[in-house]
């Protein structure tokens, strides 16, 4: 439905606003694994980080958005 889809809309536009937002680290290592797709362990090569330091980030990044979501309303 039309409103379905602009809810959507609106909450892809909220969650790339809190990625922009990000620190750095936590900004890059999202980018790489959602956008260009890369394992965590092909990151921590490319950044010369541990694999476990890649998935930290990723989690706090994660949980970042999650709670910045649900300021707004969302259900996560």
């Amino acid at each position: 439905s039309p409103e379905e889809i602009y809810l959507s809309q609106e909450l892809c536009k909220l969650v790339r606003t809190e990625i922009a937002a990000l620190k750095e680290k936590y900004r890059i290592s999202v980018y790489l694994y959602y956008s260009l797709e890369m394992s965590v362990e092909e990151i921590a090569a490319a950044l010369h980080i541990p694999k476990g330091t890649v998935k930290s980030r990723l989690y706090k990044a994660r949980a970042i958005i999650a709670k910045k979501l649900e300021e707004y309303g969302y259900e996560v």
